[in-house]
C-alpha cells in the first residue's frame, strides 16, 4: 500500500470516527441568545426569547364551527376526544382544553372563598369605595337580580358567605383569561356567537420546529375528521398557531432548495461531463465539503455541547467555498499536468490553495474574540471546518482522481479562450482601468443608498391565507395583541406580582385615556400577597360595617341572619395570602401560567393589551410609573431586531478586522505590494459592489446577506490568490481560469440560483452570493492585469 493510500485510510477511519462522535452526541439548539452578547441576554433580550419559545407561541386555538350552539358544545366534546385519541399525537400534545378543567369549581371554592375579602375590589381605594351605604344597596341589588336568573340555584349556594360575589366573579374572569371571546357553555368552551367550539392546545415541540409541527398538524386533521363524523353536521375547523406558519415556511423553503439543488447538480454534472468527461470528479467534490461539515461539528460540540442552528447553516454555506480547491487542483491536472502526477501536481498548486485557506480561517478566527457566544460557535466551525476541507483536499484528491485524465477539446477551448481574454484585456490598457472606475462609480452611486433591515420576521415568508385563518380565529377568540406585552419584572413571584398591581393601575388609566382599547393582567386573579392583605384591611376596617350591610341588604328584601357566614369572615383573622404556587398546583393552572414567564432567577408577569393606539404615549405612562425600569412596554419583534442588529454591527466590526489580518498573510507571502494587491483587490472590490448592486434594486441588508458576503470576500480572495500563483501564461494560466469560472458557475449554480426563490431569506442570500461571485470573477483578472508589470513568460 502506497503512502498515500494509507493517509486516505487513515482519513477515512478519522471521518468514520467523527462521524459517531457527532451522530452520539449531536444537539442542535435554537437558543437566539446565543447571537447577543454575552452579560447582555437579561430581561428584555431573554425575556423576548423565553416568549417565542414559551407556551403562548406553542399554544394553538381550534374554533369548530357549528350551525348552532348545541351543536357546537358536541362538536367540542367530540374534538376533544378524538385529539386525545389520535395515535400519531401521543406525547406531543402538552395539554388539551375545551372548557374548564375538572375541578376547577372546586378550586375555586377552596382557594379563594377563605380570602375572598381581599378580592373584593382591585385596590384598597376600590375597597373602600364597596363600603358606602350606595355600595352597599347596589351589591344588595345585583344579587338579588343574579338570584333571579337560571344560576340561582348554584348562586343560593354561594350567596351566604359570598353575598358580594367575589368567587362567581372570579370564575368570569378565569374563563376569560383564556381569551375575551370565549363563553362557557355547559362546561365548554365556545365563541360569543355559541356557534364555535373552542378548543386550546399546547405543543410539546417548539412552534419552529417544522418536523415534529407537521406530525401534530396532519393529526388535528385527522381528528377533526373523525369528529365531524361523529358529530353528523357540518362542520368547519379554523386554526390558529406560529406552528402553522413554520411548517408552510419550511415547506415552501424545503421546495426550493431541492428544486435548486436538482438544478444545481444537474449542471455541475454538465459542466463537468463537458469539460472533463469526469462525474467522478462530482462526487469527490463531496469529499473536503463532508469532512469539513464533520469536523466543523464535532469541533463546536466538544467546545461548546451543542451546535446552534444558524451555525450549521451559516457554516455549512461558508464550508462549500472548499469546492474552489477541489476545482483549482483538478483543473491543473487536467490542463497543465506535473509530469509527476497527480501528488506532483498538488505539490504545485498547493501553496495556492494553502494561502486561500488561510486567509478565509483568518476571517473566522477573527470572529473568535467576539462577546457574542453564537460568533465565537460560527467561528470555531468555520475555521475548523475549512482547515478540514483543506487536508481532505490535500489527502483524497491526488489518490482517487485519474493519474493521467484524457484530453478534453472542450476545456482546452475554454482554457484557451479565456487565456485569448485576459491577454486581450492586457492590451487594451484602458480597458481594465474603465471597469474599475465603474466599480468605483457604482459603489459611490450605491453605497449611500444602502440600508440594513434587521428585523428577522421580514425575512419569512407568511402565507396570506393562513394570515387571514390565524386573524379570523383571533378575531373570535384572543383579540389581544401578540407581539407587544406590558412586562412586570422582579426576583421573585411576589416582588413581580407587586410590580403587576400597579401595572394594572397604570393600565386601567391608559384605557380611560384611550391609549389601549382593552387589557388582561394577572392581578385580577391574583394579585400580589401586600395587595390582597391592603384590600382586605381596607374593606374590614370601615367603620360600622357589619350594621350598614345588615340594613342595606334587609331594606332589599333578604331575611335577617342570613348572611352569618359572611359577617363570620369580618371578624376572622386575615387568612394566608393566595400565592401563584398555589394556582399552579390547582385545576385553574391554564388561567394563570401564560402570565408568568421564568427568567433564571428573575421573573416576568405579563399583562396582554388589546388596541394600542398610542404606544408612545403608554411607554411614557409607564416610564413616569416605573422610572426604575421595573414595567415597560415591550415589543418582541422590536427588542428582536434591536439585538440583531448589535449582532450585525459586531460582525461588521469583526470581519474588518479579518480583512486586516488576511491583508496581512497575503504580504507576507508575496512580500510586495502590487502581487499583494492583485490577491487581495478583488475580494474587497466585489464585496463593496455586491453592497451597491443590492442598494441599487431596492434590496436591504440583513444578517444573512452579510454572511453570503462573508463567502463572497473568502472566494474573491481565492480567485485573487490562485490568479497571483500563476506565475506563467498559455496553460498554467488557462487552467487557473478554467478554474476560476467553474468555481464561480458552481456557486451561482448552489446559491445564486436561490434569487429566484419566493423566500426572501433564500432570496437575500442568493442575490448576494451570485452577484458577489460574478463580480469576484469579473475584477480578479482585471486586477491581476493592473498589477502585472509584465506579461508572464
Amino acid at each position: 500500500m502506497t503512502s498515500g493510500a494509507r493517509a486516505v485510510a487513515a482519513s477515512l477511519l478519522v471521518m468514520a470516527a467523527l462521524g459517531a462522535y457527532v451522530a452520539l452526541e449531536m444537539r442542535v439548539t435554537t437558543d437566539i441568545t446565543r447571537f447577543f452578547p454575552a452579560g447582555e441576554a437579561r430581561d428584555e433580550v431573554t425575556l423576548a426569547q423565553e416568549i417565542t419559545t414559551s407556551e403562548l407561541s406553542r399554544t394553538m386555538v381550534l374554533v369548530a364551527r357549528a350551525p348552532d350552539e348545541a351543536t357546537a358544545v358536541r362538536a367540542s366534546r367530540a374534538l376533544e376526544a378524538a385529539l386525545r385519541a389520535e395515535p400519531t399525537l401521543a406525547g406531543k400534545l402538552a395539554f388539551v382544553e375545551a372548557g374548564p378543567p375538572e375541578g376547577v369549581d372546586r378550586a375555586l371554592w377552596e382557594l379563594y372563598l377563605p380570602r375572598r375579602l381581599g378580592f373584593v375590589a382591585p385596590s384598597p381605594e376600590a375597597a373602600r369605595a364597596l363600603t358606602t351605604d350606595a355600595a352597599l344597596s347596589a351589591a344588595a341589588e345585583r344579587l338579588k337580580e343574579r338570584l333571579a336568573s337560571p344560576m340561582s340555584t348554584l348562586l343560593s349556594r354561594v350567596a351566604p358567605k359570598d353575598p358580594l360575589l367575589v368567587v362567581p366573579d372570579l370564575f368570569d374572569r378565569a374563563a376569560q383569561s383564556r381569551g375575551d371571546g370565549v363563553a362557557v357553555v355547559d362546561g365548554r368552551f365556545v365563541t360569543g356567537d355559541g356557534k364555535g367550539a373552542v378548543v386550546f392546545l399546547g405543543t410539546v415541540a417548539a412552534s419552529f420546529d417544522g418536523a415534529a409541527q407537521k406530525g401534530v398538524l396532519a393529526g388535528i386533521d385527522r381528528a377533526f375528521e373523525r369528529a365531524r363524523a361523529e358529530v353528523g353536521a357540518e362542520l368547519t375547523l379554523l386554526e390558529s398557531g406560529a406552528n402553522r406558519f413554520a411548517v408552510r415556511a419550511e415547506s415552501a423553503i424545503k421546495a426550493d432548495i431541492t428544486r435548486v439543488t436538482t438544478l444545481s447538480l444537474a449542471g455541475l454534472v454538465l459542466l463537468f461531463l463537458v469539460l472533463f468527461r469526469s462525474p467522478r470528479l462530482v462526487l469527490l467534490t463531496g469529499l473536503p465539503i463532508g469532512a469539513g461539515m464533520l469536523v466543523g461539528t464535532a469541533g463546536c460540540l466538544a467546545v461548546f455541547g451543542a451546535v446552534h442552528g444558524l451555525t450549521l447553516a451559516f457554516g455549512a454555506a461558508l464550508i462549500g467555498v472548499s469546492i474552489d480547491y477541489t476545482v483549482h487542483f483538478y483543473s491543473h491536472h487536467a490542463l497543465d499536468p506535473d509530469d509527476g502526477g497527480p501528488g506532483a501536481t498538488m505539490r504545485r498548486v498547493w501553496p495556492g490553495l494553502l494561502l486561500g485557506a488561510a486567509t478565509t480561517v483568518a476571517g473566522f478566527v477573527s470572529l473568535a474574540i467576539s462577546s457574542f457566544p453564537g460568533l465565537r460557535e460560527l467561528a470555531v466551525f468555520g475555521a475548523l471546518g475549512i482547515a478540514g476541507a483543506l487536508v481532505a483536499t490535500r489527502v483524497f484528491l491526488p489518490v482517487l482522481v485519474p493519474r493521467a485524465p484524457k484530453p478534453v477539446a472542450a476545456s482546452r477551448w475554454l482554457a484557451g479562450a479565456l487565456d485569448r481574454a485576459v491577454g486581450a484585456l492586457r492590451a487594451r490598457r484602458a480597458l481594465p482601468w474603465a471597469l474599475l472606475l465603474a466599480v468605483v462609480a457604482l459603489a459611490a452611486v450605491g453605497l449611500p443608498q444602502a440600508t440594513w433591515e434587521d428585523d428577522m420576521a421580514k425575512l419569512a415568508e407568511r402565507d396570506p391565507d393562513l394570515l387571514r385563518e390565524d386573524d379570523a380565529v383571533r378575531e373570535q377568540v384572543v383579540r389581544y395583541e401578540q407581539r407587544r406585552f406590558v412586562v412586570a419584572l422582579g426576583d421573585t413571584d411576589e416582588a413581580a406580582l407587586a410590580v403587576d398591581d400597579r401595572v394594572a393601575d397604570v393600565l386601567a388609566a391608559a384605557q380611560g385615556a384611550g391609549e389601549v382599547d382593552g387589557y388582561r393582567a394577572l392581578a385580577a386573579l391574583l394579585p400580589s400577597a401586600a395587595r390582597q392583605a391592603a384590600v382586605r384591611e381596607a374593606f374590614v376596617s370601615a367603620p360600622g360595617l357589619g350594621a350598614r350591610f345588615d340594613a342595606a341588604f334587609e331594606a332589599a328584601g333578604f331575611a335577617p341572619g342570613a348572611f352569618a357566614g359572611f359577617h363570620e369572615a369580618l371578624a376572622e383573622p386575615a387568612p394566608a395570602p393566595l400565592t401563584f404556587a398555589d394556582l399552579a398546583a390547582s385545576p385553574l393552572a391554564p388561567f394563570v401560567r401564560s402570565f408568568r414567564v421564568g427568567l433564571g432567577d428573575r421573573v416576568a408577569i405579563l399583562a396582554f393589551v388589546a388596541g394600542v393606539n398610542a404606544p408612545d404615549a403608554l411607554a411614557a405612562r409607564l416610564a413616569a410609573a416605573f422610572p426604575g425600569g421595573e414595567a415597560r412596554l415591550m415589543d418582541v419583534g422590536e427588542v428582536l431586531s434591536r439585538g440583531y442588529a448589535r449582532y450585525r454591527e459586531r460582525m461588521v466590526e469583526l470581519l474588518g478586522a479579518g480583512l486586516l489580518v488576511v491583508l496581512l498573510l497575503v504580504f507576507l507571502r508575496y512580500r510586495r505590494a502590487l502581487p499583494t494587491a492583485a490577491a487581495f483587490l478583488p475580494a474587497i472590490l466585489a464585496a463593496v459592489a455586491t453592497v451597491a448592486v443590492l442598494a441599487l434594486v431596492g434590496q436591504p441588508l440583513n444578517v444573512l446577506s452579510l454572511t453570503a458576503l462573508l463567502m463572497v470576500v473568502s472566494m474573491g480572495v481565492d480567485y485573487g490568490v490562485f490568479l497571483a500563483e500563476t506565475r506563467g501564461g498559455g496553460a498554467e494560466l488557462g487552467a487557473t481560469l478554467v478554474a476560476l469560472v467553474l468555481a464561480c458557475l458552481s456557486t451561482v449554480l448552489g446559491f445564486g440560483l436561490l434569487a429566484l426563490s419566493s423566500n426572501p431569506a433564500l432570496r437575500s442570500l442568493g442575490l448576494t452570493a451570485g452577484v458577489g461571485v460574478l463580480l469576484s470573477l469579473l475584477l480578479a483578472p482585471t486586477v491581476l492585469v493592473l498589477t502585472r508589470q509584465k506579461e508572464p513568460t
